[in-house]
């Protein structure tokens, strides 16, 4: 068996996953290469005027110059017709998740392939050439790069075939209006759009700069829709910025808590202890050696509650007297930490840190923790106060100054760099 027969018999068996609403695409030997072609339906064929539109058709897609617009010419075959397609490997996005599903997981595929399908989207509706329908066997993948690829545009043949005909292996992803006989137009690729991205994470939970944007393109009615590609991708682009400042700040956020709270697991746990003046030795004596003492006479109990009294004075005072202590000891603690962490913290929170990348603003955001827990222990131990109140101090003064530090820098330094990658 050669190599076309393998083709040959490899089709067959995947005849299923080849096929677009226009034919079946497969592999051909022409001339002496191989090359994809797309076979075109027979009962196409047959349709009146089918021919002369999928002629303007293919020139309609000359005239598209995005990258992913693919290009193809019309051979001549034994009993019908055929596309021969430009050089490379491709495959529908249909064999491609039933090749390889884990392909949508892959860093920015999915964000790089959603832009690149909406590239060229701008540029034909601005010709007023539309897609009509974004379904999984109705859009190509380059093999290699990755890109996104369109074939024939159903638009170019509204006048020549039923388009809900035309699109029905796909309906899922053609609007709702133009099943019902309306034509196609922004809206409805808008809709068949945000379909797409929806099958895309059909083994996922849509993220969060998507969720939104699909909720509002797959509206039922039109207008409810974005009004243009150029809106949907405004949206998106917002909303994905928002989430990776979030990211940013949660991170932040969480070093701080994890100073603290590695400081309270690492420090030994200390009680605090109160000290009552007792009785003086002179009173126990004179009590003693009172020959007139008589335990029997009931008189002397009456005065019990007298000296409960002033054995709770006693207590009084002296907690009174350790409570001014501590907090003059948490208030000398409080104002030397701010001094120490104040200058800790600057050592990150600076234009020339925070404009660096995640990598390095990670580093020294350990390097800062290391120095925020070493100073907090020597302080609490100086101060004379517990590694309990010490902890909920430092959190506060830490707190505040990260806020105050933050107020003065736009934006995180990783974060600007994503977005101008976009």
């Amino acid at each position: 068996m050669n190599y076309e027969e393998i083709v040959d018999a490899n089709e067959t068996v995947n005849a299923r996953q080849g096929k677009m609403p226009f034919g079946t695409l497969r592999k051909k030997l022409v001339g002496n290469k191989y090359h994809y072609v797309l076979v075109i339906k027979s009962d196409l064929i047959g349709q009146m005027g089918f021919f002369n539109a999928l002629r303007d058709g293919l020139a309609e897609c000359d005239g598209i110059k995005a990258k992913q617009q693919m290009h193809c010419r019309l051979l001549d075959a034994e009993g019908g017709l055929e596309l021969e397609l430009e050089t490379g490997n491709y495959m529908t996005m249909e064999q491609m998740m039933d090749a390889n599903l884990a392909i949508v997981a892959k860093d920015k595929f999915v964000d790089n392939f959603v832009e690149g399908l909406m590239d060229i989207m701008e540029e034909m509706h601005g010709k007023n050439i539309f897609h009509g329908s974004f379904a999984p066997n109705n859009v190509l993948i380059r093999k290699g790069d990755e890109l996104p690829m369109l074939l024939l545009h159903a638009s170019s043949f509204d006048r020549t075939l039923q388009l809900n005909r035309l699109l029905s292996d796909g309906e899922d992803f053609v609007a709702p209006e133009v099943l019902a006989g309306d034509e196609l137009s922004v809206s409805s690729d808008v809709y068949s759009l945000g379909k797409f991205i929806e099958w895309l994470h059909m083994h996922s939970k849509l993220p969060y700069e998507y969720k939104k944007v699909v909720s509002k393109a797959t509206r039922e009615e039109p207008d409810a829709r974005y009004p243009s590609v150029a809106a949907m991708r405004a949206e998106l682009k917002e909303l994905r910025n928002k989430k990776r400042s979030l990211v940013s700040f949660v991170v932040a956020l969480g070093i701080v808590f994890a100073c603290v709270g590695l400081y309270f697991e690492l420090m030994p746990q200390t009680a605090d202890i109160e000290f009552v003046e007792g009785v003086p030795e002179e009173q126990e004596e004179d009590f003693l050696d009172d020959a007139s003492f008589d335990p029997e006479n009931t008189d002397l109990w009456d005065d019990a509650d007298s000296t409960d009294v002033s054995t709770d004075s006693v207590v009084a005072n002296g907690k009174a007297t350790m409570d001014a202590y501590m907090k003059k000891a948490e208030d000398i603690f409080r104002k030397q930490f701010i001094k120490e962490a104040d200058k800790i913290l600057s050592k990150v929170y600076n234009n020339d840190v925070m404009n660096s990348n995640e990598k390095s603003f990670m580093a020294g955001s350990n390097v800062m923790r290391e120095e925020l827990e070493k100073t907090q222990a020597e302080l609490a131990a100086r101060s004379g106060i517990s590694s309990e109140r010490a902890g909920a101090i430092a959190l506060q003064v830490i707190t505040m100054l990260m806020d105050e530090k933050q107020k003065n820098l736009p934006k995180y330094g990783y974060q600007k760099e994503a977005q101008e990658e976009e």
